[in-house]
Protein backbone atom coordinates (compact mmCIF):
# COMPACT_ATOMS: atom_id res chain seq x y z
CA UNK A 1 0.00 0.00 0.00
CA UNK A 2 1.88 3.38 -0.84
CA UNK A 3 1.86 5.95 1.41
CA UNK A 4 2.97 10.20 1.18
CA UNK A 5 4.88 11.60 3.82
CA UNK A 6 5.14 15.49 4.23
CA UNK A 7 8.52 15.66 6.03
CA UNK A 8 8.96 19.86 7.18
CA UNK A 9 12.30 21.12 7.10
CA UNK A 10 13.06 24.67 8.45
CA UNK A 11 16.87 26.75 7.58
CA UNK A 12 18.20 24.06 9.30
CA UNK A 13 17.46 21.24 6.99
CA UNK A 14 16.49 17.84 7.98
CA UNK A 15 17.24 16.13 11.62
CA UNK A 16 19.51 13.08 12.04
CA UNK A 17 16.32 11.68 14.25
CA UNK A 18 13.58 12.31 11.38
CA UNK A 19 16.55 10.79 9.03
CA UNK A 20 16.19 7.50 10.86
CA UNK A 21 12.57 7.88 11.12
CA UNK A 22 12.26 7.63 7.70
CA UNK A 23 14.78 5.02 7.43
CA UNK A 24 13.13 2.73 9.51
CA UNK A 25 9.08 3.77 7.92
CA UNK A 26 10.84 2.82 4.47
CA UNK A 27 12.13 -0.73 5.53
CA UNK A 28 8.51 -1.55 6.97
CA UNK A 29 6.27 -0.06 4.07
CA UNK A 30 6.15 -1.21 0.51
CA UNK A 31 5.66 2.24 -1.29
CA UNK A 32 6.71 5.19 0.21
CA UNK A 33 6.76 8.59 -1.77
CA UNK A 34 8.63 11.65 0.74
CA UNK A 35 7.86 15.71 0.07
CA UNK A 36 10.41 18.02 1.79
CA UNK A 37 8.45 20.76 2.25
CA UNK A 38 10.16 24.35 3.62
CA UNK A 39 8.49 27.34 4.46
CA UNK A 40 10.07 30.83 4.57
CA UNK A 41 8.35 32.99 6.54
CA UNK A 42 7.82 36.72 5.22
CA UNK A 43 7.50 38.16 8.69
CA UNK A 44 11.11 37.16 10.09
CA UNK A 45 12.52 38.93 6.86
CA UNK A 46 14.90 41.92 8.57
CA UNK A 47 13.78 44.68 6.88
CA UNK A 48 17.29 45.59 6.01
CA UNK A 49 17.94 41.91 4.78
CA UNK A 50 18.23 40.94 0.94
CA UNK A 51 15.52 38.92 0.08
CA UNK A 52 17.39 36.77 -2.32
CA UNK A 53 19.63 35.94 0.58
CA UNK A 54 17.09 34.88 2.79
CA UNK A 55 15.68 32.51 0.14
CA UNK A 56 18.76 31.17 -1.00
CA UNK A 57 19.06 29.88 2.70
CA UNK A 58 16.02 28.23 2.77
CA UNK A 59 16.92 26.99 -0.80
CA UNK A 60 19.86 25.55 0.64
CA UNK A 61 18.27 23.56 3.31
CA UNK A 62 16.04 22.67 1.24
CA UNK A 63 18.31 21.42 -1.23
CA UNK A 64 20.50 19.68 1.49
CA UNK A 65 17.41 18.03 3.05
CA UNK A 66 16.40 16.49 -0.16
CA UNK A 67 19.67 15.05 -1.14
CA UNK A 68 20.52 13.14 2.60
CA UNK A 69 17.11 11.82 2.17
CA UNK A 70 17.69 10.66 -1.28
CA UNK A 71 20.96 9.12 -0.42
CA UNK A 72 19.74 7.76 2.74
CA UNK A 73 16.47 6.20 1.46
CA UNK A 74 17.72 4.58 -2.20
CA UNK A 75 14.88 4.32 -4.94
CA UNK A 76 12.03 6.22 -2.67
CA UNK A 77 11.09 9.21 -4.74
CA UNK A 78 11.68 12.77 -2.83
CA UNK A 79 10.34 16.14 -4.04
CA UNK A 80 11.08 19.13 -2.32
CA UNK A 81 8.65 22.37 -2.31
CA UNK A 82 9.48 26.19 -0.99
CA UNK A 83 6.54 27.60 0.41
CA UNK A 84 6.15 31.21 1.56
CA UNK A 85 4.16 31.99 4.32
CA UNK A 86 3.19 31.57 8.37
CA UNK A 87 4.98 28.04 8.95
CA UNK A 88 2.02 26.31 10.27
CA UNK A 89 -0.53 27.60 8.20
CA UNK A 90 1.73 26.33 4.84
CA UNK A 91 2.37 22.98 6.63
CA UNK A 92 -1.24 22.79 7.45
CA UNK A 93 -2.27 23.11 3.74
CA UNK A 94 0.40 20.46 2.94
CA UNK A 95 -0.95 17.76 5.21
CA UNK A 96 -4.08 17.66 2.59
CA UNK A 97 -1.71 15.99 0.22
CA UNK A 98 0.20 13.62 2.67
CA UNK A 99 -0.35 10.08 4.75
CA UNK A 100 1.49 11.57 7.07
CA UNK A 101 2.98 14.87 7.83
CA UNK A 102 6.13 14.45 9.78
CA UNK A 103 8.65 17.53 11.87
CA UNK A 104 11.14 17.36 14.18
CA UNK A 105 11.28 18.35 17.85
CA UNK A 106 13.70 20.00 20.48
CA UNK A 107 11.11 19.22 23.19
CA UNK A 108 12.20 22.24 25.17
CA UNK A 109 9.26 24.72 24.11
CA UNK A 110 11.31 27.45 23.17
CA UNK A 111 11.38 28.48 19.54
CA UNK A 112 14.59 27.56 18.18
CA UNK A 113 13.57 27.32 14.60
CA UNK A 114 9.92 26.64 13.15
CA UNK A 115 10.34 22.87 13.30
CA UNK A 116 11.48 22.73 16.97
CA UNK A 117 9.25 25.13 18.38
CA UNK A 118 5.75 25.87 18.77
CA UNK A 119 4.84 25.07 15.29
CA UNK A 120 4.98 21.27 15.93
CA UNK A 121 1.68 21.83 18.61
CA UNK A 122 -0.30 24.39 16.33
CA UNK A 123 0.09 21.97 13.24
CA UNK A 124 -0.81 18.78 15.16
CA UNK A 125 -4.36 20.75 16.39
CA UNK A 126 -4.91 21.65 12.59
CA UNK A 127 -3.65 19.07 10.28
CA UNK A 128 -5.84 16.95 7.65
CA UNK A 129 -3.54 14.25 8.25
CA UNK A 130 -1.99 12.20 10.74
CA UNK A 131 1.51 14.17 12.27
CA UNK A 132 4.27 12.60 13.61
CA UNK A 133 6.87 14.56 15.79
CA UNK A 134 10.07 12.98 16.18
CA UNK A 135 11.98 14.26 19.25
CA UNK A 136 15.64 15.33 18.95
CA UNK A 137 17.91 12.72 20.61
CA UNK A 138 15.90 9.80 19.43
CA UNK A 139 17.29 6.78 18.76
CA UNK A 140 15.16 3.85 17.62
CA UNK A 141 15.33 0.62 20.05
CA UNK A 142 15.32 -3.07 20.12
CA UNK A 143 11.77 -2.78 21.80
CA UNK A 144 8.37 -3.44 19.91
CA UNK A 145 5.63 -2.22 21.45
CA UNK A 146 3.60 0.81 20.22
CA UNK A 147 1.46 2.97 22.89
CA UNK A 148 -1.64 4.64 22.68
CA UNK A 149 -4.08 6.79 24.46
CA UNK A 150 -7.33 5.46 24.91
CA UNK A 151 -10.19 7.87 25.91
CA UNK A 152 -13.42 5.38 25.50
CA UNK A 153 -15.56 8.29 24.02
CA UNK A 154 -15.21 7.18 20.51
CA UNK A 155 -13.27 10.46 19.46
CA UNK A 156 -10.06 7.86 19.51
CA UNK A 157 -11.34 5.79 17.18
CA UNK A 158 -8.80 7.18 14.03
CA UNK A 159 -6.40 7.49 17.23
CA UNK A 160 -6.43 3.59 18.14
CA UNK A 161 -6.84 2.19 14.65
CA UNK A 162 -3.70 3.88 13.43
CA UNK A 163 -1.61 2.85 16.29
CA UNK A 164 -3.49 -1.25 15.70
CA UNK A 165 -2.27 -0.69 12.00
CA UNK A 166 1.36 0.65 13.09
CA UNK A 167 1.70 -2.76 15.58
CA UNK A 168 0.75 -4.98 12.85
CA UNK A 169 3.39 -2.85 9.94
CA UNK A 170 5.61 -3.13 12.33
CA UNK A 171 6.00 -5.87 14.05
CA UNK A 172 5.03 -5.10 17.49
CA UNK A 173 2.84 -5.66 20.65
CA UNK A 174 0.19 -2.92 20.99
CA UNK A 175 -0.20 -1.10 24.64
CA UNK A 176 -3.92 0.76 25.01
CA UNK A 177 -3.62 2.93 27.74
CA UNK A 178 -6.94 4.32 29.87
CA UNK A 179 -6.63 7.18 32.44
CA UNK A 180 -9.53 7.13 34.74
CA UNK A 181 -11.20 10.53 34.85
CA UNK A 182 -10.79 10.57 38.58
CA UNK A 183 -10.02 14.16 39.35
CA UNK A 184 -6.89 13.87 41.51
CA UNK A 185 -7.71 16.26 44.79
CA UNK A 186 -10.90 13.45 45.37
CA UNK A 187 -8.11 10.66 45.19
CA UNK A 188 -5.27 12.35 47.24
CA UNK A 189 -8.39 13.72 50.08
CA UNK A 190 -10.13 9.91 49.89
CA UNK A 191 -13.14 11.58 48.98
CA UNK A 192 -14.29 8.16 47.29
CA UNK A 193 -14.83 5.33 48.60
CA UNK A 194 -13.03 2.18 47.19
CA UNK A 195 -16.15 0.48 46.58
CA UNK A 196 -16.54 3.63 43.91
CA UNK A 197 -13.26 3.15 42.85
CA UNK A 198 -14.04 -0.31 41.93
CA UNK A 199 -16.66 0.80 40.16
CA UNK A 200 -15.39 3.49 37.89
CA UNK A 201 -12.57 1.01 37.04
CA UNK A 202 -15.03 -1.84 36.04
CA UNK A 203 -16.58 -0.05 33.74
CA UNK A 204 -13.42 1.05 32.10
CA UNK A 205 -12.12 -2.27 32.08
CA UNK A 206 -15.52 -3.47 30.43
CA UNK A 207 -15.26 -0.80 27.85
CA UNK A 208 -12.08 -1.41 27.23
CA UNK A 209 -12.50 -5.15 26.51
CA UNK A 210 -14.70 -4.48 23.59
CA UNK A 211 -12.47 -1.92 21.92
CA UNK A 212 -9.89 -4.35 22.13
CA UNK A 213 -12.22 -7.41 21.11
CA UNK A 214 -13.04 -4.99 18.11
CA UNK A 215 -8.79 -4.19 17.00
CA UNK A 216 -7.96 -7.89 17.23
CA UNK A 217 -10.80 -8.68 15.11
CA UNK A 218 -9.20 -6.24 12.37
CA UNK A 219 -5.77 -6.85 12.92
CA UNK A 220 -6.01 -10.56 14.23
CA UNK A 221 -1.97 -10.52 14.52
CA UNK A 222 -1.53 -8.28 16.99
CA UNK A 223 -0.82 -9.00 20.52
CA UNK A 224 -3.00 -6.32 22.57
CA UNK A 225 -2.58 -5.72 26.25
CA UNK A 226 -4.30 -2.79 28.72
CA UNK A 227 -3.58 -0.24 31.35
CA UNK A 228 -5.74 1.66 33.77
CA UNK A 229 -4.64 4.00 35.58
CA UNK A 230 -5.61 6.80 37.99
CA UNK A 231 -2.10 9.12 37.26
CA UNK A 232 -2.64 11.91 34.59
CA UNK A 233 -3.03 10.64 31.13
CA UNK A 234 -0.09 12.47 29.63
CA UNK A 235 2.55 11.28 32.67
CA UNK A 236 0.90 7.62 31.95
CA UNK A 237 1.55 7.71 28.26
CA UNK A 238 4.89 9.37 29.10
CA UNK A 239 6.12 6.18 31.34
CA UNK A 240 4.31 3.50 29.10
CA UNK A 241 6.33 4.71 25.91
CA UNK A 242 9.54 5.44 26.92
CA UNK A 243 11.19 3.25 24.99
CA UNK A 244 8.54 2.53 22.43
CA UNK A 245 8.14 2.51 18.45
CA UNK A 246 5.28 5.34 18.28
CA UNK A 247 2.89 6.65 21.51
CA UNK A 248 -0.77 7.60 19.41
CA UNK A 249 -3.20 10.10 20.92
CA UNK A 250 -6.04 11.33 19.20
CA UNK A 251 -7.68 14.94 18.65
CA UNK A 252 -11.29 15.46 19.56
CA UNK A 253 -12.34 17.54 16.82
CA UNK A 254 -15.17 19.07 18.36
CA UNK A 255 -15.43 22.26 17.41
CA UNK A 256 -13.54 25.32 15.86
CA UNK A 257 -11.96 25.61 19.47
CA UNK A 258 -10.72 22.05 19.28
CA UNK A 259 -9.01 22.77 16.29
CA UNK A 260 -7.18 25.60 17.43
CA UNK A 261 -5.88 23.95 20.29
CA UNK A 262 -4.32 20.53 20.80
CA UNK A 263 -5.60 19.35 24.13
CA UNK A 264 -3.25 18.51 27.52
CA UNK A 265 -2.99 15.09 26.83
CA UNK A 266 -1.11 15.56 23.32
CA UNK A 267 0.39 19.10 24.06
CA UNK A 268 2.24 17.56 27.10
CA UNK A 269 3.51 14.40 24.98
CA UNK A 270 5.41 16.63 22.40
CA UNK A 271 7.35 18.41 25.19
CA UNK A 272 8.00 15.41 27.34
CA UNK A 273 7.96 12.11 25.69
CA UNK A 274 11.07 10.49 24.41
CA UNK A 275 9.44 8.60 21.82
CA UNK A 276 8.22 9.30 17.88
CA UNK A 277 4.61 11.08 19.36
CA UNK A 278 1.80 10.89 16.42
CA UNK A 279 -1.13 12.98 16.61
CA UNK A 280 -4.28 11.75 14.94
CA UNK A 281 -7.04 13.92 13.57
CA UNK A 282 -10.76 12.50 14.70
CA UNK A 283 -12.05 10.98 11.44
CA UNK A 284 -9.03 11.32 9.43
CA UNK A 285 -8.87 8.32 6.91
CA UNK A 286 -5.95 7.17 4.63
CA UNK A 287 -5.99 9.42 1.09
Amino acid sequence: MSEDLVVGVDARGVSVEVLLWLKGRAASSGDLRIEIVTVAELGRVPPDAADIEYRNAYEQAMGDAKKRVSADLPGVPVTATMMWGIAADQLVEASSRADVLVLGSEKTGVIQGWVSGTVPLRVAARSACTVVVVPRAWRATPRRLVVAGASLDGSDDSALAFAAAEAARTGADLLLVHALRIPQALLAEDLLSPSVQDEIREKATRRLRLVVEELESQYPGVSIGTSITTERASLALATESRDAVVVVVGTHGRGAVSRVVLGSVGHDLLLDTSCPVAVVPAGVAKR
